[in-house]
């Protein structure tokens, strides 16, 4: 066990592993794992999504479960050990129910295409955040935030609620996710940077 903060494995040999649970448990689930496990070899993490709301006038940002119900294991581990030292952990949680897989009990890793192409939009602190963009007629063209250069994934705009859905793929399965998105002018577009909020913005969390 360690006690220190999880830092994100090396690139070379990842695996993710998805654990069905409680809706609701995600985070003392999350801790349970954490004093149970090897940081240096296991990460539990809950991916979040970036959320835009108005209050008194004013706009602000907060940060909601991206997929409830799911835990999140990254693994320096292949299946067969990956399973010798956590099944005995999660077997002993009455909140944890069963790892996705593929159809194979055995085939529960996450295949690369997929945990590279979500890992891209999750980041290093494996969260969606806050898009900004702006829309020519039916096209949709990110300026900065989570989905920039994915736009094709971008199923409908839901302007009121400051929402885009998209489409994600996890475990063989298309999963409509929807994240935060705020329609901006064009011309206004050309001054933000990837790390700037629009004025009249604040971080909430």
């Amino acid at each position: 066990m360690n006690g220190g903060k999880c830092i994100h494995l090396s690139d070379h040999e990842i695996y993710w592993y998805v654990l069905f649970v409680q809706t609701g448990s995600e985070e003392r689930l999350i801790k349970r794992l954490k004093e149970s496990l090897n940081c240096e070899d296991f990460i539990p993490f809950v991916p979040k999504k970036t959320c835009v709301f108005r209050r008194q006038g004013k706009k602000s940002l907060f940060q909601k479960t991206c997929f409830p119900g799911y835990v999140f294991i990254e693994s320096s581990k292949q299946v067969l050990e990956f399973t010798k030292h956590v099944y005995p952990i999660t077997k002993k949680l009455e909140e944890a129910y069963r790892f996705l897989s593929y159809g194979d009990y055995c085939d529960i890793a996450m295949h690369e295409e997929e945990r590279i192409a979500l890992s891209k939009i999750f980041g290093n602190d494996y969260c969606i955040d806050i898009s900004f963009g702006f829309q020519e007629g039916d096209s949709i063209r990110i300026e900065t935030g989570s989905l920039t250069g994915y736009e094709s994934k971008i199923i409908k705009i839901n302007k009121g609620r400051r929402e885009a859905i998209i489409a994600l793929r996890m475990f063989g399965n298309i999963i409509p996710v929807s994240v935060g998105f705020e329609i901006i002018e064009k011309m206004t577009a050309r001054h933000f940077c990837s790390k700037s909020l629009p004025r009249g913005f604040a971080k909430e969390y």
